[in-house]
């Protein structure tokens, strides 16, 4: 049973300077990351992990936040005194990050099934529908997490608010522009069977970052590959750009 108060932002003091802000996606929670910033503060790393406004408690409160409102919050998780910091961002996290990456001297950036481009068609007419159509309902997939180490932990909205969508797609529009006047250590991790994003995405975004980034393919992980089969590969990869970067 996960308490209410697990599903707010949270921060494990490290022993090396270096901080790794953890930025949740579309719908998310911060407890998504629980077993990498495990892994990364016992590697020494201090680990902030903000609650974007609008989650962890309905789909009501998220349909008056936006795009403004999640980067606030995500600048509020990076400012958190370190000597250097990284930025590791799950799916619309990933695009928040890289638009952070842009805005400061962040040592790294890490994109986990960022979406550049979405396997559901819907999200591409809700700057028009949510006119009409306030929410889109779903059937929360519980069959992701494959072990009980992972089970509890993956919670979301059973929907979104369309204007919300609306707002990621303009989000998804100007990570591209953000990634292109990045050249600093980067990894792009992408599921080829994500459910949610098209795994073109990884590759339009290695384009992007140029150089310095690291692709890296995932066979078997779905959208939410923090919690999938594959995520001791992703804790190994995040951990080594951080570190030489």
């Amino acid at each position: 049973m996960i308490a209410s108060s697990e599903l707010e932002g949270f921060r494990l003091d490290g022993t090396n300077g270096e901080a790794v802000v953890l930025i949740h996606g579309f719908t998310g929670v911060p407890i998504h990351f629980r077993l990498l910033a495990r892994f990364l503060n016992d590697h020494g790393y201090t680990v902030v992990a903000p609650l974007l406004a609008g989650h962890g408690t309905s789909i009501d409160d998220m349909a008056g936040t936006g795009a403004s409102d999640w980067m606030a919050s995500a600048r509020a998780g990076a400012d958190c005194d370190a000597e250097r910091i990284h930025l590791v961002g799950l799916s619309m996290g990933g695009l928040l990050a890289l638009q952070l990456a842009s805005e400061t001297a962040a040592a790294s950036v890490t994109t986990i099934n960022a979406p550049i481009r979405f396997r559901d068609r819907q999200i591409y007419i809700t700057p028009i529908v949510h006119r009409f159509m306030p929410r889109i309902r779903r059937t929360v997939d519980t069959s992701i997490p494959f072990d009980r180490e992972a089970a509890g932990l993956w919670i979301t909205y059973d929907g979104f608010p369309t204007r919300a969508a609306a707002e990621m797609l303009k989000l998804s529009r100007r990570a591209i522009k953000s990634a292109k006047r990045l050249r600093r250590p980067s990894l792009i991790v992408q599921s080829l069977v994500d459910e949610a994003v098209d795994p073109h995405s990884g590759e339009r975004l290695r384009r992007a970052l140029g150089p310095r980034c690291r692709l890296l393919w995932l066979n078997r992980s779905r959208h939410n590959a923090l919690l999938d089969v594959e995520r001791d590969i992703i804790h190994a990869a995040v951990l080594d750009v951080i570190s030489h970067a």
